[in-house]
């Protein structure tokens, strides 16, 4: 405030007494100035409030309507998402087909959640608790034995022969590279073959491409007999196979379709002509995290190589990570198996010592290959759909689960077993498609521990193909807390039970004589040799 003064000058025929009063009246007349002054200087700070108030008002109604159009524009591109869908379905499902899968640019669902500064604090919560289990443990082993044990040997042991199984899988890359020109050869071959010929050259393609999958299977599985690779090993090498069968098949199913048409045909949108894909699109499916072929997918402008770091680094802590747990919380329990009985009263405690530890290995495993591994590859590859998992944990029902869990093998087990057994092979019934699917994927799994661990021991099986097909039709519709703890608490004691089992007979095979037949290789080990009474 600008403080005004006013300076009066005596006027001329006043008074003495008039000049002797003046100076009062002036002091009178400052008096009354000072108070306009505070009163103005009191205005402006409350209309300066006033308006600081409004401004926060304006800015948090500015927020809120920026919110709602976004939620509004969300809800209704969720809508209209969901309008085309639903019209693309009963498009489809009248032309008796069910929906393909459309790849999109998007992060994974932690990538984003870890962008959200709480998120990230719990985050490094666990690593600080694991941090500090590992030191505690050091420190414990140390002062108490004077030695230090960072838990590694699981990893040299799991991984024993590795540079065999890196050798053959060098020489199965290569044979799955040269699908896509025998592929292109058959197709240009077949369009010279006489039209009276077709069919038995078709049939005889049929026999062939399955005698190849077979031969491929077996031979490569037999090899981890050969060379003795380690349980560690053997799981990485055979599900490094499954992964090439599965893109061999995910190719040549998806460009049969155009091998059979004729050259001479004009393509368009909804029917291309005659049209096998260079051998670069072949090559770059191999690579990408995705099981389902497409000639071009979404892809970034530019790779993040401090993300690939970052996954990359936490793929190798995770290991170790899980290295450890097995060192200090699984070997202990279960490498003495098989030279001395077990009442059914410790096995029970076994089974839940073991929830904890097993739910532990369940979560580090699932961020070490869905997350971690799977990101690293995409963004070195700049492939942009990263959805590779969505909210399992989230989930109310297990049909959820199942859906949201492992979103790569669903995708292929959606697209090349249960729309092809939909439409072709048990025509418009879901449940005999929803059954072909969990038969082969029980079977896979099974075959993939069977030969990693080198005995027939179906708890997975079992649990895939039998209390996984019943829990299915176990829906939770209202989507409550209660369907999302049954789930969680499924979840820990199947892995616990997996767990405690796979350990018992492995460690039983190595302290009691076992035959080399082949019954033997079928016989449980651990029901006979010392086992629970």
């Amino acid at each position: 405030m600008v403080e005004t003064v006013i300076h009066r000058k005596p006027k001329q025929g006043t008074s003495t007494s008039e000049q002797e009063n003046e100076p009062q009246s002036d002091l009178v007349q400052d008096m009354r100035m000072e108070k306009v002054r505070r009163k103005i200087e009191k205005i402006q700070c409350d209309i300066l409030k006033e308006v600081d108030q409004k401004l926060s008002v304006m800015v948090e109604d500015i927020l809120d309507e920026m919110e709602k159009e976004a939620s509004a524009s969300s809800e209704f591109r969720q809508l209209f998402t969901e309008d085309v869908e639903v019209t693309a379905k009963k498009k489809q499902f009248r032309n008796g087909k069910l929906p393909d899968k459309e790849f999109l640019q998007r992060n994974s669902l932690l990538t984003d959640l870890l962008e959200v500064k709480h998120i990230r604090t719990i985050y490094h919560i666990f690593l600080v608790i694991m941090l500090m289990t590992f030191l505690n443990t050091l420190t414990h082993d140390f002062v108490d034995q004077g030695v230090i044990n960072i838990g590694v040997s699981p990893i040299f042991l799991g991984f024993n022969n590795f540079h065999y199984a890196f050798g053959v899988w060098i020489i199965m890359q290569i044979i799955t590279f040269l699908v896509h020109p025998v592929f292109k050869l058959w197709a240009n071959t077949r369009q010279i073959v006489p039209k009276n010929m077709r069919k038995p050259f078709d049939y005889f393609s049929i026999v062939a491409y399955i005698s190849y999958i077979i031969a491929f299977g077996y031979v490569f599985t037999y090899s981890t007999i050969v060379f003795k690779l380690a349980p560690a090993s053997s799981i990485a090498f055979l599900l490094e196979m499954t992964r090439f069968l599965m893109k061999t098949h995910a190719f040549v199913r998806s460009n049969i379709p155009r091998a059979l048409l004729p050259k001479f045909k004009e393509a368009s949108e909804d029917k291309p002509g005659f049209y096998i894909p260079d051998f670069s699109k072949y090559l770059y499916f191999l690579f990408i995290p995705t099981l389902v072929y497409r000639d071009s997918y979404p892809r970034n402008k530019h790779i993040k190589w401090k993300f690939v770091a970052k996954c990359l680094l936490e793929t190798v802590g995770i290991i170790f990570y899980m290295s450890f747990i097995f060192e200090r919380t699984l070997i202990p329990v279960f490498r003495d198996f098989g030279t001395a009985r077990i009442k059914s009263a410790a096995f029970v405690l076994q089974i839940f010592g073991c929830m904890m530890p097993a739910m532990l290995i369940f979560l580090s495993g699932f961020y070490l290959l869905l997350h971690c591994w799977m990101n690293a590859f995409a963004e070195m590859l700049r492939f942009a759909d990263r959805m590779f998992y969505q909210d399992w944990w989230n989930a109310t029902s297990f049909p959820d689960y199942y859906r949201t869990w492992n979103c790569v093998v669903h995708d292929w087990l959606y697209a090349y077993i249960y729309k092809d057994c939909y439409e072709h092979v048990f025509k418009k019934s879901k449940l005999w498609s929803m059954l072909a699917v969990f038969t082969v994927s029980s079977f896979v799994h099974e075959y993939i521990i069977a030969f990693a661990f080198h005995f027939f021991y179906p708890v997975m099986l079992v649990l895939f193909q039998g209390i996984g097909v019943f829990v299915m039709f176990i829906t939770n519709k209202e989507k409550n807390s209660i369907g999302n703890i049954f789930m969680w608490f499924s979840l820990i004691l199947g892995n616990s039970l997996m767990m405690c089992l796979y350990n018992m007979e492995f460690n039983a095979r190595r302290n009691c004589e076992v035959g080399d037949s082949v019954i033997d290789y079928f016989i449980p080990v651990s029901w006979h040799c010392n086992g629970i009474i």
